[in-house]
């Protein structure tokens, strides 16, 4: 079953669409698809309760197409016309628009003029004096693109999130779809929604965590096993991304995917909130600590209640006022 998805990640997803639509150099639809895309990012309800009174095409910009497309994330997580463009673009010209001084638009002039497809080329035309002849470009905006590459390089070892995220909900497709697992989340700063990320934490419940992990480090996308344990292995995947997958429990995971999926300073708070009132909080459980009893929940919606707060969503975990 696909992972629950809030406003803002409904809106990220057709954010994306509008900016591969602009690079492609298609008329109306960007426009369109950010319309929707803010009024659901501004949105007050939330949009899965708004599908399940049928009132999509309600929302603002909304029409019967963009809702066909809205039922289709909430239902399964993704939205297969996204992984269309994605192909029709081809990763270089995305890579190309996220760099600071380009944007889509820039991005495939580049392409398609000087036939740049990655940061070295883009780097290497700047520095040249390349670019400023473009129509739309001059030395400013080579000056621009050199700032924006120096940005990346100090990200080195990271990953983009729009470049992971398809990775990681694959590899959670092909685990849930193992009859030993009962819930399997993301987690960690992917789940989190970080523009950048270092690695991937996937959180799995089964009762049979040796089945789970063999068919996890037997995955296609595996290039390498780094270790592989009862409860967790790690992988690097062939884009050389690692991989790191925990098996917790049934009446652990939700405690546990909170906990994995931080961050660390919102996971110290929540501590110390559980402390106050005389319980421990770790991935295992809620505890309290004069009888040692669990204290049982069965969402993470459940323990943030448990503790006196609203739910937060994952986007929201820094410990930046969010307590």
């Amino acid at each position: 079953m696909a992972e629950k998805v809030n406003n803002r990640q409904v809106a990220a997803i057709l954010y994306e669409v509008a900016d591969l639509l602009e690079i492609k150099e298609v008329k109306f639809k960007p426009v369109a698809y950010r319309r929707a895309a803010h009024g659901i990012e501004t949105l007050a309800e939330d949009i899965n309760k708004v599908a399940e009174r049928d009132g999509l095409e309600d929302l603002p910009g909304v029409g019967a197409h963009i809702a066909t497309k809205l039922r289709e994330i909430l239902n399964t997580g993704k939205l297969a016309y996204l992984e269309q463009l994605k192909q029709e673009v081809g990763l270089g010209v995305r890579e190309l628009a996220e760099i600071g001084g380009i944007g889509p638009k820039k991005a495939m002039v580049l392409h398609q003029k000087l036939g740049i497809d990655n940061r070295e080329q883009l780097e290497a035309a700047a520095r040249e004096g390349k670019i400023r002849g473009l129509f739309g470009f001059g030395e400013k905006s080579e000056a621009n693109i050199l700032q924006g590459i120096a940005a990346r390089k100090g990200m080195a070892g990271r990953f983009l999130l729009g470049a992971m995220l398809p990775v990681a909900i694959k590899i959670q497709a092909s685990l849930s779809a193992l009859p030993v697992v009962r819930q399997v989340s993301l987690g960690g700063s992917i789940r989190r929604r970080k523009k950048t990320i270092g690695d991937i934490d996937i959180l799995a419940a089964s009762p049979a965590p040796d089945t789970v992990m063999e068919a996890f480090c037997s995955l296609p996308e595996v290039s390498r096993v780094l270790s592989r344990g009862p409860t967790k292995s790690s992988v690097i995947l062939e884009s050389g991304i690692q991989v790191d997958l925990r098996v917790v429990e049934e009446g652990q995971y939700w405690t546990a995917l909170q906990y994995f999926t931080g961050s660390r300073d919102h996971n110290i708070a929540l501590r110390r909130r559980a402390l106050a009132r005389g319980w421990s909080l770790s991935e295992y459980g809620v505890k309290e600590e004069k009888s040692k009893m669990n204290r049982a929940g069965s969402t993470e919606e459940d323990l943030y209640k448990m503790l006196g707060l609203p739910y937060i969503e994952p986007e929201l975990r820094e410990n930046r006022g969010e307590i």
